[in-house]
């Protein structure tokens, strides 16, 4: 795999980084009869035609655990770089510039935030984040069953929410 400024390339596929849509990324456990026998590590790439590149790593009976730990983690590491961390922060400045942008279907405001397009807006000093090995959940402090939570693994751009989300809160020294 080769991850670059201006693409990435994969199994023979090329990416060019105006194509990369939505990146997600996460880890699978593979269960035996009583107990997890292995991992995969997933990353997917999705271009804008909704190609979706699939990169596997796979480990059984902790055999190459460490060694694929260490390059699935630099593969997340080379994307955020060279691709994720210029998106998160094309939505910092949408925010910076106060204009409201959505993001994987929350609203976010100068005000606050909208969970869902009919829900009451949260303020940011009412904003929590919760943040797990699986998922992020973001909520009303106040009302904790207000609640989203998204899976790296599963949902598209959850790095990218995590990343604007701590920040936005950070900014506002929330966190």
């Amino acid at each position: 795999m080769v991850i670059t400024a201006e693409s990435v390339e994969f199994k023979n596929k090329s990416l060019p980084k105006c194509d990369i849509d939505e990146i997600r990324y996460g880890v699978k456990f593979i269960s035996g009869f009583e107990f997890y026998i292995g991992r995969i590590y997933c990353i997917d790439i999705k271009s804008l035609s909704g190609v979706v590149m699939k990169v596997r790593l796979t480990s059984l009976y902790g055999v190459r655990k460490k060694r694929l730990d260490r390059k699935y983690s630099m593969i997340i590491d080379a994307l955020w770089d060279n691709h994720m961390r210029e998106v998160a922060e094309s939505f910092i400045t949408l925010f910076k510039n106060e204009i409201t942008f959505e993001l994987l279907g929350i609203l976010f405001s100068q005000a606050g935030i909208q969970l869902t397009k009919q829900s009451k807006l949260i303020p940011w000093e009412d904003v929590g984040t919760k943040d797990y090995y699986r998922y992020y959940a973001i909520f009303s402090k106040t009302n904790p069953h207000n609640y989203k939570a998204f899976f790296y693994r599963d949902d598209w751009n959850t790095g990218i929410l995590y990343s604007v989300s701590r920040y936005i809160l950070g900014v506002k020294k929330l966190v």
